[in-house]
């Protein structure tokens, strides 16, 4: 039992490729579209027009709760976002690797981000922010407890961060991992190899459309902490 475990988180092990190690060249893979991206004639090509309509798009999405203070966060968030949308995207290819699925690399993004946001809320605007661990309206005697409660679930924003983007592209490629080993393993029997190869096929549509709403609701949940502190 060990042994088949073993075989199916394999597949998230940080291993050594050409000396380097894996996530290195994963990121650096996942960036590299950007590449072809550089326009340098004075008509947009067809790529630029889809490229442009994306960032459109997914800005207009992301920050449409947003306020003019932060401003100035919106490119560094943008690029998050599309940082960690190229990395999954890239990494339901085949021989690809989906950096975002380690909670190492999800944990890195998720805590300075959510501490810079709360200390920049804190140093701005101290007494507000203290005032948000008491509910307008609670009884005295429910004080002590409120603040309590709101205090745990501020330290709980990063986790929150962290763990749900790493556990759903997990999960989805393990399930991706299983069905396409059911389909080699059912290869002598046509009619459920089909099926589940049909199944597979719906499954990997659906990772897509996962690998999009995670990378937009990491970035739009840090978004959110920084409304509530600006």
């Amino acid at each position: 039992m060990n042994m088949i475990l073993n075989n199916i988180f394999s597949q998230f092990a940080p291993n050594i490729k050409f000396l380097l190690p894996i996530t290195v060249i994963a990121i650096t893979l996942n960036i590299s579209w950007f590449l072809f991206i550089n326009n340098q004639n004075w008509l947009p090509t067809r790529i630029n027009n889809i490229h442009n309509l994306l960032i459109q798009t997914s800005v207009n999405t992301i920050f449409q709760q947003a306020n003019p203070n932060t401003a100035p966060w919106l490119l560094p968030l943008s690029s998050l976002f599309f940082l960690i949308l190229s990395i999954n995207i890239i990494g339901l290819l085949p021989y690809a690797f989906t950096s975002t699925s380690h909670i190492s690399i999800t944990f890195s993004l998720g805590l300075p981000l959510w501490m810079a946001v709360n200390i920049l809320g804190f140093y701005l605007a101290f007494n507000s922010r203290l005032s948000h661990l008491v509910p307008q309206g609670t009884p005295p005697y429910l004080i002590p407890l409120m603040v309590l409660i709101e205090t745990i679930s501020l330290f709980a924003q990063p986790l929150a961060l962290g763990l749900r983007l790493a556990a759903n592209l997990t999960a989805g490629h393990l399930l991706i991992f299983l069905l396409s080993t059911t389909i080699w393993t059912l290869i002598n029997n046509p009619t459920i190899a089909t099926l589940t190869f049909i199944i597979f096929i719906l499954l990997f549509v659906l990772e897509i459309g996962v690998a999009c709403i995670q990378a937009y609701v990491f970035t739009a949940l840090i978004n959110f902490y920084l409304n509530q502190n600006l």
